[in-house]
């Protein structure tokens, strides 16, 4: 379905993003020590919906935090009694501003893992409660690949509203959803309706052409599956510190592990990050660890993202991002791992 595009210049995209905080609970990139996180903002100078990629982590925490309550509890000699979970602040109304498109691609990754055998609640009602601008990058960084994988990168529907500054300086918005529809005749205002399609193919292409990373995705897939066994992967990830930091800034891992504290009479139930990279994710209580040497978990972490995955819920669990390898303190691209491991003669 083809939706209306609008045209307006810097300055009335200014506008346009101020009127959007001053109406809704707006999230955005806010710079905090030199990298952009998504906070929650009250006006346009405190962020940059255009951020640089490379600096942008992702949006995952306001739809999957970090560390989040499950229940609270209070014990007594009568029993145990379960404390009302309180207003969950990430599943209100709100908007998120300057989000990258792989990034809102990772979360209909994730959307595949949570609607599966059990269906999360908080994480539904934090999606169907958020509508998505996302800013297209003018260029593509160092480490990104998201042309290389299974989905359509120019015509995407993950998310709500489309922001394009096309090469005549001009920005260019249009829907890519009946949310985000309804959401621009609402927002507009005096913004020039404009026949842009053009425009916008040719911001693509520009864009689309800026990749260094290429990969045959279909192939690298198939080669993996035949090169379980292979040394290739030891040889490839033998800098791993098992920092866990690949995981934890990734936008589509999904790991986590449920702990309990309590002090006194009072407890709390919380689940938290994990990562199938940590040497402790697969140990067992008796003590047996089925992955105990760093190269099968990197082996299962990359099996996972191309394989796997894709296997069960046919999308890819990777986007392209290159988030793992800008923040890895050893230089470990995942790109390099699996095209190493699959060209392997």
């Amino acid at each position: 379905m083809s939706y209306q595009i609008y045209q307006t210049d810097k300055a009335g995209l200014a506008q346009f993003y101020e009127n959007i905080i001053g109406k809704n609970e707006t999230y955005a990139p806010v710079l905090n020590f030199e990298k952009y996180e998504y906070k929650k903002v009250s006006k346009l100078a405190d962020c940059n919906p255009e951020s640089p990629i490379v600096l942008t982590m992702s949006m995952k925490p306001l739809f999957f935090p970090k560390n989040s309550a499950i229940l609270k509890y209070k014990e007594s000699s009568e029993g145990t009694e379960i404390i009302p979970d309180a207003e969950d602040d990430l599943a209100k109304k709100r908007v998120v501003l300057g989000v990258k498109h792989c990034d809102a691609r990772a979360l209909q990754v994730l959307d595949k893992v949570y609607q599966w055998d059990y269906h999360d609640e908080d994480y539904r009602k934090r999606r169907e409660n958020t509508l998505i601008i996302s800013t297209r990058c003018e260029k593509a960084g160092a480490h990104c690949f998201c042309t290389s994988l299974d989905y359509d990168v120019e015509n995407s529907d993950a998310y709500d509203v489309m922001v394009v500054k096309a090469a005549d300086g001009n920005y260019y918005l249009q829907a890519h959803t009946d949310k985000g529809d309804a959401f621009l005749k609402e927002n507009t205002g005096k913004l020039a309706a404009n026949d842009g399609i053009e425009k916008i193919k040719e911001q693509y292409t520009a864009f689309a052409a800026s990749f260094a990373l290429k990969m045959n995705y279909e192939e690298v897939s198939k080669r993996l599956n035949e090169q379980f066994d292979s040394s290739e992967f030891e040889n490839a990830t033998s800098n791993c510190i098992s920092c866990n930091t690949c995981s934890f800034i990734c936008p589509t891992c999904h790991c986590f592990k449920i702990s309990d504290e309590k002090i006194k009479d009072k407890g709390i139930r919380y689940k938290a990050y994990d990562s199938c990279n940590s040497p402790y994710f697969t140990l067992m209580a008796g003590g047996h660890n089925p992955r105990p040497v760093k190269y099968r978990r990197w082996r299962q972490r990359a099996m996972h993202k191309f394989v796997y995955y894709k296997e069960r819920f046919d999308v890819n669990l990777c986007v392209g991002c290159g988030k793992c390898a800008i923040s890895c303190p050893v230089n470990i691209h995942i790109f390099d791992v699996v095209n190493q491991v699959a060209n392997k003669a």
